[in-house]
């Protein structure tokens, strides 16, 4: 930039340098040819010179002129956009706010829900993990308000799994790029890391470890969470509607998740226990 500048005020000092120098050289032989005697040739001589600053003058205001409104408009239009970037982050900044409030109200309900226990301590710092990472996706994408589907998906797993035993429980995320609002994320995270602690505790068969896969897609229309094990499947009972004391909570509160993202919840058996949350997909912006 700098060099451009000099490059600029160079060839503009160099034009002038040559018109003057051609104005002098043909202006004074133009001088000699016409006057008559010295007195007309000074008469001359005095005019040419108060032409030549004339002109300069007059030319020195526009080029300036020119100059000055081509800095006045560069500043407003930088002014205005500094004032766009402000107002983005202060629009940001309440965002995340927001969302920090949100969450930790979603977190005094889950702790008031959940048993004071080592297994229910355990599922709560599923949950709140699950929370935390939605946070933590949302921070570092480009426009910190939406995270890619996949990439929730195989992060819920990853972060699931090192709160598992091996041999208790293998996990797996999959997903597509559908993009995911804070509310969203936080839901399905809380909704999947439910439906682990689930399987882990109730879909193993003998000693062999029970596989859960994580997916999150948009499926015809919706965005869908889907928690899927190989164990023996849910009880009839519960996909009765007749929830045992013991799941009735962990199911109560999917159903919950549901309610609070107008989504549709369903627990069926293909033969494993899957357990899904469909969610209407929002439409594009007007």
């Amino acid at each position: 930039m700098k060099a451009r500048a000099r490059h600029f005020a160079l060839r503009v000092a160099g034009i002038y340098a040559a018109i003057a120098f051609l104005w002098i050289a043909f202006s004074d032989k133009l001088a000699t040819l016409l006057a008559e005697d010295y007195a007309r040739l000074a008469s001359f001589q005095t005019a040419k010179g108060l032409f030549f600053v004339a002109a300069t003058t007059a030319l020195l205001f526009f080029f300036s002129k020119r100059q000055f409104e081509t800095i006045v408009s560069v500043s407003a239009q930088r002014e205005l956009d500094a004032r766009d970037r402000l107002r983005e982050k202060e629009t940001l900044l309440r965002e995340i706010n927001h969302r920090v409030k949100n969450n930790l109200q979603v977190i005094l309900s889950l702790m008031r829900l959940t048993p004071i226990d080592e297994r229910g301590i355990a599922d709560l710092d599923r949950k709140i993990r699950s929370i935390a990472l939605a946070q933590d996706l949302l921070n570092s994408s480009p426009d910190m308000s939406s995270i890619r589907a996949g990439d929730f998906a195989a992060s819920l797993a990853s972060t699931f799994a090192a709160g598992f035993i091996p041999s208790e429980l293998r996990l797996s995320g999959s997903g597509d790029d559908t993009p995911l609002s804070a509310d969203a994320a936080v839901s399905f995270g809380i909704l999947a890391a439910e439906a682990c602690s689930n399987a882990a505790r109730y879909g193993r068969r003998g000693d062999a470890p029970v596989s859960v896969s994580v997916s999150i897609r948009s499926v015809d229309g919706s965005i869908t969470v889907a928690v899927r094990d190989d164990g023996p499947g849910f009880p009839p009972e519960v996909l009765a509607g007749g929830l045992p004391a013991d799941q009735s909570l962990g199911i109560s509160l999917m159903e919950a998740l549901a309610v609070q993202v107008s989504g549709a919840l369903s627990l069926r058996n293909e033969p494993g226990a899957t357990v899904e949350l469909r969610i209407p997909r929002p439409g594009p912006a007007a």
